[in-house]
């Protein structure tokens, strides 16, 4: 806890590096969580299909 303490103070007295690191985990996080874009057009592209074959076989049936 004593290892803190100067840390501490230091973003008292800075509050726009402790805003700064906020950001970049932010950041960081949002980077490392996104999916790559292969996995992206292939997830839209089963969806497209998936929604295909449902329209495909709600169209085949007579309606009463």
């Amino acid at each position: 806890m004593e290892a803190l303490t100067p840390l501490l103070t230091a973003l008292r007295a800075h509050p726009l590096v402790g805003v700064g690191i906020i950001v970049a985990a932010i950041v960081c996080y949002v980077v490392l969580t996104r999916k790559p874009r292969m996995q992206r057009v292939a997830d839209a592209r089963l969806s497209a299909l998936r929604r295909e074959k449902s329209d495909l076989y709600t169209k085949q049936r007579p309606l009463r």
